[in-house]
């Protein structure tokens, strides 16, 4: 197999202790159990369905486990590859790669089991999130995964000022829908 797999995403990611790259099968196994939850939640996020965010994450795991598939930042390279797989399903041949889906009107998890599996905060942060542009809800998934906005803005293909203001727009939006936006001015106008 030639070098078309480019696997390297040349993510400056911190989180990650090792920056040399290994065998996507061996992480793969070592990462399935931790990693497959937070990728199925951090495509939740972005505004993906039970069944997609599933798919795309067990995609993404497959896809590393091709032969000669090597990685150095396994976190961002999953997000990403699975992120690209859910945007595939839902674009159009015909519309450009760069639009981003929007969201379903609403949100229905598969069965109880399903909505059990994220606590109720979670729920309704998603909830909350759903109806927000799709480059919102990117920055905060990539935000709550502990990602910096430099690292979001390179895999989001967009600039780190960009990030930072959808960032602050989620935040409002999910402040505002949480009951919290008087809540700390209120307690600083106290102290």
């Amino acid at each position: 197999m030639d070098d078309a797999i480019s696997t390297d995403l040349h993510l400056v990611e911190p989180l990650e202790t090792a920056a040399t790259p290994q065998p996507g099968i061996r992480l793969a196994g070592v990462l399935h159990d931790e990693q497959y939850p937070a990728l199925v939640r951090f495509l939740l996020l972005q505004g993906a369905s039970w069944t997609e965010a599933q798919d795309a994450a067990q995609d993404a795991f497959t896809q590393m486990c091709a032969p000669g598939v090597t990685i150095t930042y396994p976190r961002a390279w999953l997000r990403t590859v699975a992120w690209r797989f859910w945007v595939s399903q839902q674009v159009k041949l015909e519309e450009s790669c760069a639009d981003l889906p929007e969201p379903q009107p609403s949100l229905r998890w598969q069965t109880p089991a399903h909505a059990a599996e994220l606590g109720e905060e979670e729920r309704r942060v998603i909830s909350i999130l759903q109806p927000l542009p799709a480059k919102q809800r990117a920055a905060m998934a990539w935000h709550l995964d502990g990602f910096t906005t430099e690292e979001s803005a390179r895999a989001m293909g967009t600039t780190q000022a960009a990030v930072r203001q959808n960032l602050a727009r989620a935040r409002t939006a999910l402040k505002q829908g949480l009951g919290l936006e008087g809540r700390f001015a209120d307690e600083r106008r106290k102290t």
